[in-house]
């Protein structure tokens, strides 16, 4: 049985186990690539011929087309699951005689097509300088007929694509999936409340004001940050990013003496937190735990300040964390002799994890 941590990197405390769902997809990301590269060969006429070729691109089938098919378009037109439009965002056209280029409807300016600039309205002196600007670009540019045009494969412009580094791009670290943080939240030694408040968490299911406001119980003047920082309070907002309540990463950071954390996502966030600290399985635990506890200590904060409107400062919501991941160990370990000065200053030393 494979746990969510083994398909981790070895650098991240993970067996490095091939995750079979992103190699899957990298393998449909060459057939996307060959539909770009290799329109002469039988199989490109084949799919022509099936689906129709509508502005130099072959349609997506609608229902008539197979699931293999479907899938492949998907990832084509930037709708599949990993990571969106990850294909069309690492690909470029060098245009060299023009030949397989659509003026009208390939991108070419900020990804937009010339086709979609249509007035309805005179044009104002500022969007008149735009469009100079835009024709500069477009003057400028020549043709070469001595050369074909060609895709690029960003990651690797001189051989192209390849599976290896679509994959290595689908499982970056950037990329970290929900399930390899989901299985983290269960902490037997975290309070059931704090578990389900972390799952909920992760699925952004909060009533954070982000939330509120899109389920129409809030209006868009009330749904800023309780810090009054002036940004919208959305849950990587809050947890990761606010001036105030982000900020705390840093004093924690250095209370348990490790390394600063830096993700864009709550759930890459949680992972690289539990494994920043390498080591063996009771320091990865024990990062949990600290994990665990600085979110409920924030959002224990944020009602607070919401419903109360009296705010802690940095280093009491500091101590709190102390306080709680204190007496969580000491309620689940009836041989954990410490107190609270000890623990104050070196958790790990406490511990013995040092």
């Amino acid at each position: 049985m494979l746990f969510p941590s083994s398909k981790l990197p070895q650098e991240y405390g993970g067996l490095g186990v091939k995750q079979l769902r992103e190699f899957n997809v990298a393998l449909l990301g060459k057939w996307c690539w060959r539909m770009l590269v290799d329109r002469e060969r039988l199989w490109f006429r084949v799919l022509a011929a099936r689906y129709g070729v509508e502005r130099g691109r072959l349609r997506d089938g609608g229902r008539r087309g197979s699931s293999w098919w479907r899938v492949i378009a998907r990832i084509r037109d930037g709708g599949g699951e990993l990571g969106g439009g990850w294909f069309g965002e690492f690909i470029s056209k060098k245009v060299g005689d023009g030949s397989d280029t659509f003026f009208w409807t390939d991108p070419w300016v900020d990804e937009s097509t010339l086709s979609a600039w249509v007035w309805r309205r005179q044009l104002r002196v500022w969007e008149e300088e735009m469009l100079g600007e835009c024709q500069t670009l477009l003057s400028t540019f020549t043709l070469q007929a001595q050369y074909p045009d060609r895709w690029h494969w960003q990651l690797n412009t001189d051989r192209g694509y390849s599976v290896r580094s679509a994959y290595q791009l689908l499982t970056s670290q950037d990329s970290i999936t929900l399930d390899d943080a989901a299985g983290l939240i269960w902490h037997k030694q975290v309070p059931l409340k704090v578990s389900v408040f972390a799952w909920r968490l992760l699925r952004d299911r909060l009533p954070t004001k982000t939330n509120l406001f899109t389920r129409g119980i809030i209006s868009s003047e009330a749904h800023h940050c309780v810090s009054g920082c002036g940004a919208v309070e959305s849950a990587h907002h809050l947890f990761l990013s606010c001036s105030t309540f982000g900020s705390l990463w840093p004093h924690v950071s250095y209370w348990i003496s490790s390394s600063l954390v830096d993700s864009q996502a709550v759930s890459d966030h949680f992972v690289q937190f539990t494994y920043s600290a390498g080591g063996s399985r009771a320091r990865r635990s024990f990062m949990q735990l600290i994990w665990l506890a600085c979110l409920w200590v924030m959002w224990t904060e944020r009602n607070h300040r919401l419903f109360r409107g009296s705010p802690n400062s940095l280093h009491r919501m500091l101590d709190k964390i102390k306080i709680f991941s204190y007496r969580w160990l000491k309620a689940t370990s009836c041989t954990l002799t410490l107190n609270y000065h000890s623990w104050w200053s070196s958790p790990l030393l406490c511990l013995s994890l040092v």
